[in-house]
């Protein structure tokens, strides 16, 4: 196999070049490969005034030959294995397992996605929030509704396995080769609804509207002067839909997310160990996206090959890193709270990203130091901004907004510019500025004059912030140990974004690899 680097196409130029630039490259004649695949396609727009595409491809004269792939066989447990949880950690979890022959029971208190996407189009018309089935929770996790962004800075041979199962059950195939692939909210859907049919294919069942409540264990779990250590198991979950119901379990695997507050208040109760972490608040900023095409692409801002532009941008101004995450091009802003009388914002953006706005959160680190005492203490502490939020934005789940230049000039605004926020619940103008503790704000105002150093106009006056961005990540990690379990109970298996990844395809790999580990439990 010859690899190809650096294989440049201008925007005028089809890709139906690029085998014969490879094959010239590797001096090899064009009637003599037999195999030819794109592993990389990105934008270089480094110069302004030269924007092309990038390709990295593999050639060869003969045909891969498939690789044997001997099957393991596996005992099966006496009991059943649960999944807590249908997000991405807790989908391909149930997918490894169950093609493994082990027939996972999945728990996943919010809906399908089919009825989840329902729920959340009702909050949105009638403002009459399920707290069970929202944004946050339901089959698919938050990614379901943020646009469904698949990069990642984990470097693991899992990346390309997670990608082509997004692939093979129902994603857009250039996900495989774009250096920043993305599904898109509209896509998403329908590729989760694919994976859970494959798991109920092989025996697996999948329990909506079922939230676990409990845990019994055997009685073993160890204490080492009040700290509980390794020892005992989990025999059954106590779970509740219409009713209280136990299932005998051989393994429980978490992954629960960032936002079930309830079960993490649980698992601290029954003695599960836990410790803060830091995590990161801030807002969602918006821009025209025509502004963003503009910025990043000059003379070529229209050209239909590029696409919508994104950024990703950093700053060090202060002592608090400032950063932007989950950018969204030609998006929109999401209300994504779980909890009544609380404003929580997003982003999402189809998999077109054809919106007039272009939106990122843009947030502040929150150190553990922060929070104040207790385990949960961070979870307490994202509640108060939410409320305040909530208050901010008229208690009707409108959002609070400001324009950047006042933010930054410590001045309530009174009209929009030429950017409108498009949060779907409405707006009402609030000094965001005043909405954080004073050294966060401070942090991001001096993140915002710092980026625009950087992308000029960032930090524009007519852009709009929207409040409040709090579930970036969760505030709580579940402790787990070498072989990925958790430190306090032998069997349960904190998995994803219980401070384990933070994305989609980080959490997806993580589930992969608690899978693997169960699994290798039981190998013949």
């Amino acid at each position: 196999m010859i690899r190809i680097q650096n294989i440049k196409l201008s925007l005028d130029e089809d890709e139906s070049l690029l085998k014969g630039l490879a094959a010239k490259k590797a001096n090899i004649s064009m009637r003599d490969i037999k195999y030819f695949k794109i592993i990389k396609k990105s934008i270089d727009a480094r110069d302004k005034g030269n924007i092309h595409f990038s390709y990295i491809v593999d050639i060869d004269t003969i045909l891969p030959e498939t690789p044997k792939i001997i099957a393991q066989k596996y005992s099966r447990p006496q009991k059943r294995i649960a999944i807590i949880g249908t997000g991405p950690a807790g989908l391909f979890a149930g997918l490894s397992l169950a093609r493994a022959g082990f027939q996972p029971i999945l728990i996943e208190r919010g809906s399908s996605v089919e009825n989840r996407q329902k729920a959340v189009s009702q909050f949105i018309s009638e403002r009459l929030l399920n707290t069970s089935c929202n944004i946050q929770f339901g089959e698919g996790g938050a990614g379901t509704f943020s646009d469904g962004k698949l990069n990642t800075g984990v470097n693991s041979p899992l990346n390309k396995i997670v990608l082509e199962e997004f692939v093979a059950h129902g994603a857009p195939e250039e996900i495989l080769f774009q250096n920043k692939p993305h599904i898109g909210s509209d896509n998403l859907p329908n590729v989760v609804k694919n994976i859970r049919k494959e798991i109920l294919s092989l025996g697996g069942e999948v329990y909506f509207d079922t939230t676990l409540i409990g845990i019994k264990t055997d009685g073993g779990i160890k204490t080492d002067g009040g700290i509980k250590t390794d020892g005992g198991k989990i025999t059954s979950i106590l779970c509740e839909n219409e009713k209280i119901f136990d299932i005998e379990v051989e393994n429980v695997v978490l992954a629960i997310g960032h936002s079930s507050r309830d079960t993490f208040q649980m698992l601290f109760d029954n003695g599960i160990m836990m410790e803060q972490k830091d995590m990161a608040i801030g807002f969602r900023i918006e821009h025209k996206q025509k502004f963003i095409n503009k910025s990043q692409y000059g003379n070529f801002a229209e050209n239909i090959k590029l696409g919508a532009a994104d950024y990703k941008l950093s700053s060090q101004a202060s002592d608090r890193g400032v950063f932007t995450f989950c950018m969204c091009p030609g998006g929109t802003v999401v209300p994504a709270t779980s909890e009544p009388g609380a404003v929580v914002v997003n982003g999402m953006s189809n998999f077109k990203r054809d919106g007039e706005n272009a939106n990122s959160a843009v947030v502040v680190q929150v150190k553990k130091s922060d929070y104040g005492e207790g385990i949960l203490a961070g979870i307490d502490f994202q509640r108060k901004l939410e409320s305040d939020a909530y208050i901010a934005g008229g208690s009707d789940y409108s959002a609070p907004v400001q324009l950047v230049g006042d933010f930054l000039r410590n001045k309530e605004s009174k009209a929009f510019g030429e950017v409108k926020p498009s949060y779907s619940l409405g707006a009402k103008f609030y000094p965001l500025h005043a909405l954080l503790p004073k050294e966060m704000t401070l942090a991001i105002q001096l993140g915002l004059q710092d980026m625009d150093r950087r992308l000029k106009g960032f930090a524009m006056n007519d852009a709009v912030l929207t409040g409040i961005e709090t579930r970036t990540s969760s505030p709580v990690r579940v402790l787990r140990g070498e072989n990925l379990n958790s430190v306090s109970l032998s069997n349960l298996y904190p998995c994803g974004e219980v401070g384990y990844a933070g994305g989609i395809m980080s959490s997806a790999m993580d589930g992969l690899k608690v899978a693997q580990i169960i699994k290798e439990k039981y190998a013949i």
